[in-house]
Parts: structure tokens; sequence; C-alpha cells
């Protein structure tokens, strides 16, 4: 490509960035703004990275210049394509300078992995006292890699799908507060929320009405991020591997186990392949308290695995039998995630399905179980004594049990005291 051709390319980036009057507002927005730090914003492909950056230009004063890295045409430009950004960025700025508009350089750098030495460049403009802002939705720019890269001077956001409030705006629908709704608010969120668990939050899944985007994503991952240059045959086995995943989420699987599904023999391959898999935010893993290394998936060692989108169910395992209660937790596994926690499980003698540690924490500070439906005798106890003893075991005072839509408080004996158990609906619990 010509010099002479960079530049109106570099300007139709702008064009497009600029348009921002169909945004659903993102829940994580307001994070973004804070400081002066590089913020590395990670997530799925098409979970809204760019329409976040584009939120974020929109409420901030100053120069403001976005560049797409996943456009051919600048990825073939390679590095020496940072000079002549910069050089429209200055021009830019002297402009709105000269009508006392800026005083602020805004950088928003789309899939910038994807061009090479870019970490020397961004170092550059932040030190020379610009605002960086910067996307990754593949295993070319990991979360860890750039806070050590940038120690002291990044902030990491993750971004998912939609989550049920983002959904609830998306639909156009004003969001309710928890309490005090009446029994026809009440059945309309039921409702509202019945097809957000069906449909998942990618935007454009509930954009067009149609789950098969899902599928496309699917595959997308797949040869994109997880399989970049490997063979037909790795592709298959990868391809059978995430199926047999997603299709019996939230259950424990040992490295043994996973071997006979996929196909696969080499433990080190599985391991690998679990790595790309979650880099590229396809599904997830918790383990058992105590937590191991992300790379010790050895024999005996428990884990059980979630994927990113609940509209993934529907779209890549259509055939497989439907197990409402795991689809379920998955999606409660989701919202912990967007809170920010960290998340274990606990199975002894009993199993609760969700332990939580708060940030940077050590301690247990929540248990919580999932029963899609709470009327049966038998899932009321599996569920209450798989609660008990997470509470037990940890010192909890009260404990969760999340529902569809059963409501009450239990209080239960128990090794030293009356514990509390909260049974809440979900879709009222995320809209808290």
């Amino acid at each position: 490509m010509q010099n002479l051709e960079i530049p109106p390319l570099i300007l139709s980036h702008q064009t497009f960035f600029q348009n921002s009057f169909d945004l659903v507002p993102r829940m994580s927005f307001a994070l973004c703004l804070e400081g002066n730090e590089i913020i590395f914003i990670s997530g799925p492909l098409h979970a809204g990275k760019t329409s976040l950056l584009r939120q974020i230009a929109s409420n901030l004063q100053g120069s403001k210049i976005y560049i797409d890295f996943e456009d051919s045409k600048i990825q073939e430009l390679g590095s020496e394509s940072f000079q002549v950004i910069e050089k429209i960025a200055t021009e830019i700025h002297e402009k709105k300078s000269l009508r006392n508009e800026a005083e602020q350089i805004y950088y928003f750098l789309d899939e910038i992995s994807n061009v090479p030495k870019w970490e020397s460049w961004v170092d550059r403009l932040n030190r020379q006292g610009a605002k960086i802002f910067i996307t990754s939705s593949c295993s070319g720019l990991k979360e860890q890699e750039f806070s050590t890269r940038f120690k002291g001077r990044s902030k990491v956001r993750r971004l998912f799908p939609f989550s049920f409030k983002e959904y609830i705006l998306s639909r156009g629908t004003t969001i309710p507060g928890s309490k005090f709704l009446t029994p026809s608010q009440s059945d309309e969120m039921l409702c509202i929320f019945l097809q957000y668990f069906e449909n998942g939050g990618f935007p454009a899944v509930i954009r067009n009405n149609d789950i098969q985007v899902c599928q496309k994503y699917f595959e997308e991952i797949l040869q994109k991020g997880a399989v970049k240059g490997c063979d037909t045959q790795v592709i298959s086995k990868l391809k059978k591997l995430s199926i047999f995943l997603i299709s019996n989420v939230a259950s424990e699987y040992r490295l043994e186990t996973l071997k006979k599904a996929s196909g696969i023999e080499d433990k080190e391959i599985i391991c690998n392949y679990l790595d790309y898999l979650e880099d590229n935010f396809l599904l997830y893993h918790i383990p058992k308290l105590t937590p191991l290394p992300k790379s010790s998936l050895e024999m005996g060692a428990g884990y059980k695995f979630y994927v990113s989108d609940t509209g993934f169910f529907r779209a890549v395992c259509p055939n497989y039998p439907d197990n409402l209660g795991l689809r379920f937790e998955n999606l409660v596994y989701l919202e912990l995630l967007r809170q920010e926690k960290q998340i274990f499980y606990l199975r002894n003698m009993n199993e609760c399905d969700f332990l939580i540690k708060e940030k940077d924490s050590e301690n247990i500070s929540a248990a919580i179980q999932t029963s899609i439906h709470f009327g049966s005798p038998v899932v009321r106890e599996r569920a209450v004594l798989g609660l008990m003893e997470a509470m037990d075991n940890y010192g909890l005072e009260e404990g969760l049990i999340l529902t569809m839509d059963d409501e009450e408080v239990l209080f239960i004996e128990g090794k030293d005291k009356k514990k509390k158990i909260m049974v809440k609906s979900v879709w009222k619990w995320m809209l808290e």
C-alpha cells in the first residue's frame, strides 16, 4: 500500500467510530473512565468491545483517534502504520487546540495485538501523556501479560456479552428495581429473563433474533483464535472436545475423562487445547478449593467447566439432551464473573455449586447453591445439605440458593449455631 493511501483509510475509521447513537449502555463503562492508566478491555469476539470504546469516547472531551487493527490493510502496513496514525492524531489535536476544544489526546486501539511491535509504541504514547484504550479477544494478548508489561500503569477490564440488565435495555425496556415489583412487572421480567436464558447475551443474536449467529461465533473462535495454523485433524479434535464440554457444562471432569471424550491421548496437548479455549473466551473452568494453577489439570484434579454464553447451548449442541439445571448453573456462574468474584466449588460429603472469594481476598465470603426448581423434597434436601456443609466449613452464617422463581427464608441448625438460608429468584438477584 502506498503511503498516500493510509490517511484516508485511517480517517474512514474515525467516521465509523463517531457513530454512537444506537449504543446499549454497558454497566462496566464508568470504570473505564477512571484514572490515567492504559485501559485493556478483553473479552469474547462480538461481545461489544468496539461499541464500548465508542460509548467511552462519547463521554470524553479532547482529540480522539480510533484504529481498527483487524482491518487487513492496516495489518499489511504493520508497525509502519504507527507513525502515520500518530501524525494524524497530532493534526486532529492541533485543529481542536486552535478552537480551544482539546487538552487531551485519546487513542482507541481495537485488537492491536494483530500488529507486531505495538508494545513499544503504546508505551511511548502513554509516557507522552496520551490516554489509551486497547481491546483484545484472542490469546495473542493475554491479560496477565499485559498487566506485567505495563505494571503500575494499566487496568484490565473484562467485557462479557450482555448481562440481564443490559439485555433489558437492549429491548428498549426500563430496568425496574428488584424490590416492590408489582405482579404484572414480575411476570414481565420473568418472561424477559426466560428469553435471555435461552438466547444468551451476544448483541447480534438479540438484534437479529437469530441463535445461529452463535454457531458462526463458535466456528470463528476455533478457526481464528484457538487453532491458528493447525491442520484439519487437530481442529476436528478440538471441536469434539469443545462440544463435549459445552453439552456437559457444570459437571466435574478429570483429565482421563477428557482424553476419552476427545480422542486425544497426550496430556500436554489437552492442557494446551483447554488453555486455547479459555484464552479465546469460549470456555472457563473453576477448581475445587484449594485452587490449583491453571496448567495443572492432572490426574485426580477435579474441575468444572462453563461456557461463555448460554446461547452456545442451543446453537452448538441442539441434538444433545438438555439439562436445564446445569444451564441454569452456568448462567449464575457468568453473573458471578461479571461481578469479578473468585469462584470455586465444594465437593466433599455433599456438593456446593459456588464458593466465593472477593477480588484480591483469600477468605471465603459467600456460598451459593443453584436449584432451578426448589419444590421437590429430594431437591431441597440436596441443595440445603451441600450449602450447610459449605457454611459450616467456612464459618458462614448465611447462604444463598438461587431458583427460577421460588423465594423463602430458611433457618437450619448448623454445627455451632442456626444458619440463615435465603432462597431467591435468580432474575431478581441479577437486578440487584
